[in-house]
């Protein structure tokens, strides 16, 4: 924030912008006579900080941690380093927040920042060792954007065949067919089955598009209105996200579990308890199907059922996790167990990844290759028979 002053000297009035952090009566010209609050528009305009950014900013803070630097003078480096204006202000709030005790906390309303950022800094606030906790967010957001940048690596190719094959599908309904439809449907062809579901599907397309495409966005329309208003709805659609969908399912399970032992582990080698790591790690977890079982263990614990019980009745994780974490509770060595469990669910995603990576490619390989074969059936077939029948 800035404040114009109005001062007098030499018999002439002058003004001068002053800073929010100088408003004070030594910094202040002499023979001041007004003080305005300047707009200052960049802080009305929200501003959009992503989820690299806010990695690199936090990096920088964990390694001035780590070197034993206090958090006040470490978000004071950051804050006279930054260049960009939104980053400076970000790193001036969070100083602040901190110097007032109130922890990271920053008016969420004057950025765009992604909600599991949000409420990884409640749980920041919530932990009393900061250091950990900071620690912990790096490292989260470092796997999330390792894996994000797989993802689009592995399905880049693939995305990139299918808007092909989309293409190809427009340009032969809106230029091939038109072309030869009047020669195919005369009598001197006889069309055969392949011609005969062609044209049918042209005919429907052309006939019924703006149905079509008006009932595909309703579609998409009630179910995102159901989704967002209706919590039973919610949890149904993530329900059958994480347990029914051939490929996705798995991959999304691998990656939010994965998600969720990167947070326990780390708590755990700060010696938190396994209850308070779920407490912890509940919060950053957005499928609620999982997040339903998460509560469920955390309920069984605090009734006084073991941890291998409370996790098994959940039916979330398999025999081999199960065994491990009944290994852990009996050995009373739970930090060297959700340490190979992370490992597991790493493998895990990976060579989902990988594997449906391999797969869609031949996919669409084979999708485009009956493309062309059914145009060679439906249409060259037919005139070559017909060019045999001029012969002869």
């Amino acid at each position: 924030m800035k404040y114009k002053v109005v001062y007098q000297k030499d018999n002439k009035l002058h003004s001068k912008l002053v800073n929010e952090d100088n408003i004070t009566f030594e910094n202040l010209p002499k023979n001041s006579i007004k003080i305005y609050k300047r707009i200052d528009f960049t802080t009305i305009i929200r501003k959009k900080i992503t989820n690299s950014q806010i990695y690199q900013l936090f990096y920088e803070l964990d390694m001035m941690l780590q070197a034993n630097i206090n958090i006040n003078e470490a978000l004071e480096i950051l804050y006279k380093n930054r260049k960009e204006i939104t980053l400076k202000r970000f790193c001036k709030e969070l100083l602040d927040s901190i110097k007032s005790g109130k922890g990271l906390n920053i008016k969420y309303e004057n950025y765009i920042i992604d909600k599991s950022i949000k409420k990884f800094f409640l749980l920041i606030n919530k932990k009393g060792n900061i250091n950990i906790a900071i620690n912990t967010f790096v490292k989260l957001l470092q796997f999330e954007l390792k894996m994000k940048n797989e993802l689009k690596k592995a399905f880049s190719y693939p995305f990139i065949l299918l808007l092909t094959l989309f293409f190809s599908f427009f340009c032969i309904f809106s230029f091939v067919l038109p072309t030869f439809e009047t020669l195919l449907n005369s009598n001197s062809i006889n069309a055969n089955i392949a011609t005969t579901l062609l044209f049918s599907l042209k005919n429907i397309l052309e006939n019924n598009i703006f149905l079509i495409f008006s009932s595909f966005l309703s579609v998409i329309f009630i179910i995102t209105f159901f989704y967002k208003i209706n919590t039973k709805f919610e949890f149904f659609i993530h329900k059958i996200i994480f347990t029914k969908i051939l490929f996705i399912s798995s991959l999304l399970k691998s990656f939010e579990l994965y998600r969720l032992f990167i947070v326990i582990n780390i708590l755990q080698k700060a010696n938190y308890e396994f209850h308070d790591t779920l407490n912890s790690a509940n919060s950053l977890i957005k499928n609620k199907y999982v997040l339903d079982k998460i509560s469920l263990i955390e309920n069984l614990l605090k009734s006084g059922k073991t941890i291998s019980f409370a996790c098994e009745y959940s039916n979330l994780f398999d025999d081999i996790v199960l065994n491990l974490i009944q290994t852990g509770e009996k050995s009373n060595n739970m930090s060297v167990v959700t340490f190979e469990i992370e490992k597991i669910y790493k493998k895990r995603y990976e060579n989902r990844v990988k594997s449906l990576s391999f797969w869609i490619q031949p996919f669409v390989f084979i999708l485009i290759m009956g493309l062309i074969l059914w145009l060679i059936v439906a249409i060259f077939v037919p005139m070559w028979s017909m060019s045999d029948m001029i012969k002869y």
